[in-house]
């Protein structure tokens, strides 16, 4: 290709039209492959509906543009004031043909005769199917709270959320039960139609859950601390209600009640001083403060920790002996180079070769033990916890921990697991997905399906919601493994072999977990532009706002991580306390987001410039 001169230095008639000339050889060569591809699929995308055809050979066209890098192509265009085809993803081969065209007018090249080829705004159609109203502004999900079912209090909620601008409720099927989804779904119906607010229902399958399994409970602790300030001077002293009965109704925030065994508790009076040692085997002191029918108010003025058995008692041995406490779950702290064992079976008892115990956990499914192989990755509770397999067995693998948060952290039971190395043959839909889909095609208007990885599985999913008769109803891939990821083209043809209205949820989190942090930039941004391809909307989920909706104010991390949500069709909130100011500040985003993008508000901005002293 013959290079244009310089930026700043204007082409010579001769240089414009053989450069002209190599990039439409060039770009015919892609043209071409973009044909040849969409010949090899021809299988593919005969079996894809109707609705779907169009969006699927723009798929093709995107990915035959983009499997070879074409060095200074972008670059040449644009020198020449031609599109770069940086933003022709949803109409790729109306957009080459375009820049064809221009490129034959410079070069003196015969123009062949070509058909004609339309972009239809095809996302504004689909984006009408799967959300049921046009896509001027992104949607907001939000992930619909437990207690939002259970009383008349919880409309309140509902109410503010609507009025702030949800546009979809997020039931989650991996919580609660049938009733409570009901009772959540048949709200939002009745306030969106009492309000005039639209909002759709998505309900999500939980997919299998692959996690740790429970360990042995430990022994209860019940820990008490008196407040200081911060040069430890004492502010005011830890309260305690020792009593053999539970109490009928709470004490007040600032006592801590600690069951004790029966006592003549008459014989105790204001003022006596109960000596003992505490769990850390330190001497403490007791102070009886009050004196109740079935116990004592007492008072400690420094932290003690008590466990079922400790005695506490006068000079002349009456005291109080600890009842037993509620035992806490079961765990165990883990820092890089340590080894522990992930078993296949339940009871999570493992030995190493030299009869030395180290720690064991179980993994919910243990079928998956066996297809793990040494050298391979294993993550745990979101990434907290990395390993790599030292050993791998049919029942069980030694794992070392090669990085723990915060230098050291515990493992506990229930803590989701991540083979991000290992290609599983999992199916997405368990047998409680199919229990609940019964649930979810009377209730909602989109499901969601949670680890799909394999085009079977969204097969699988369209069999079942035939037998229930609701093969129309609406469908979101959730897009949460590195296969799904990789897979995402085969996904999608295989989603688009039925006519229902079809989306694709990126959610971040478990991508992060999965193909580490510092590619999901990459990730989200490849899922974009191959979903705007495919002219499917996208949903932008994980953590978007997290902090505001949890603690009430935000980050300035996660309003421009928003602000790039709004490139999504909608996003995705989860629950917290401020669930409602969360809505309210990611409409906000979203809309002005929308605004400055628009080619009245930068010249706008120019213009203001312009008129500014030296401006």
């Amino acid at each position: 290709m013959t290079p244009l001169p310089p930026a700043g230095s204007l082409p010579s008639q001769q240089e414009l039209v053989e450069s002209s000339q190599a990039l439409h050889t060039q770009l015919s060569g892609i043209r071409a492959a973009m044909f040849s591809l969409e010949a090899e699929s021809s299988g593919s995308l005969e079996a894809v509906a109707p609705v779907y055809r169009a969006s699927a050979r723009n798929l093709l066209h995107f990915i035959a543009l983009h499997r070879q890098h074409h060095v200074g192509l972008a670059d040449q265009l644009h020198r020449l004031g031609l599109s770069s085809l940086a933003g022709s993803d949803p109409h790729v081969l109306a957009s080459v043909d375009a820049v064809l065209t221009a490129l034959e007018a410079l070069g003196g090249i015969a123009a062949p005769v070509r058909p004609a080829s339309t972009a239809p705004d095809l996302m504004a159609s689909h984006c009408s199917l799967l959300f049921g109203a046009p896509a001027s502004e992104p949607g907001i999900m939000v992930t619909l709270p437990t207690e939002a079912a259970h009383d008349r209090e919880s409309d309140g909620l509902i109410s503010e959320l609507l009025s702030a601008g949800m546009t979809l409720a997020r039931i989650n099927c991996a919580h609660d039960e049938p009733a409570v989804w009901h009772a959540l779904a048949g709200r939002v119906r009745r306030l969106s139609a009492d309000l005039g607010r639209h909002c759709r229902i998505a309900m999500d399958l939980a997919g299998p859950k692959l996690r740790t399994g429970q360990l042995p409970c430990l022994e209860g602790v019940l820990r008490v601390r008196p407040a200081r300030d911060r040069r430890g001077r004492l502010l005011q002293p830890a309260l305690i209600r020792a009593t053999d009965r539970p109490p009928a109704e709470a004490p007040g925030a600032d006592v801590v009640v600690l069951p004790v065994e029966a006592a003549d508790w008459q014989t105790f009076r204001p003022g006596d001083v109960l000596r003992g040692r505490d769990a850390s085997g330190r001497t403490r002191l007791l102070m009886v403060e009050t004196v109740e029918p079935r116990g004592l108010g007492l008072r400690v003025d420094q932290g003690c920790r008590f466990i079922a058995g400790l005695r506490f008692e006068r000079p002349d041995r009456r005291g109080v002996v600890v009842a037993p406490l509620p035992p806490e779950p079961g765990s165990f702290s883990l820092a890089p180079g340590e080894r522990f064992w992930l078993l296949g079976e339940a009871d999570p008892a493992a030995r190493e070769e030299n009869g030395a115990d180290r720690p064991a956990i179980a993994c919910s499914l243990p079928e998956l033990i066996p297809l793990i192989g040494a050298g391979e990755r294993v993550l745990f509770d979101d990434g907290r916890i990395a390993a790599r397999v030292c050993e791998a067995g049919q029942d069980r693998l030694l794992l070392e921990v090669t990085a723990a948060r915060g230098g050291r952290a515990r493992l506990r039971g229930g803590k989701g697991i991540n083979f991000p190395d290992s290609t599983l043959p999992t199916p997405a839909l368990t047998a409680k997905d199919l229990q609940d889909l019964g649930s979810a095609v009377t209730l909602a208007d989109m499901v969601n399906i949670s680890f799909v990885h394999a085009p079977a599985d969204i097969a699988a999913l369209h069999r079942a919601l035939q037998e229930h008769g609701r093969e129309d109803l609406a469908v979101v891939l959730k897009i949460e493994t590195r296969q799904a990821y990789e897979g995402l083209p085969q996904l999608l043809l295989e989603a688009m072999r039925w006519p229902a209205p079809l989306g694709v949820m990126i959610a971040r989190g478990d991508l992060a977990v999965e193909c580490g942090w510092e590619s999901l930039a990459r990730i989200q941004h490849d899922i974009l532009r191959l979903c705007a391809a495919a002219h499917v909307p996208c949903i932008w989920a994980t953590q978007v706002l997290d902090e505001l909706a949890r603690h009430g104010l935000p980050t300035r991390a996660e309003i421009t991580d928003a602000a790039i949500g709004a490139q999504a069709h909608a996003l995705m909130l989860n629950k917290g306390p401020n669930i409602t100011a969360a809505v309210r500040a990611l409409r906000s985003i979203a809309h002005d987001t929308l605004r400055a993008s628009r080619t009245d508000r930068l010249l706008s901005c120019l213009a203001y410039r312009s008129n500014c002293p030296g401006g």
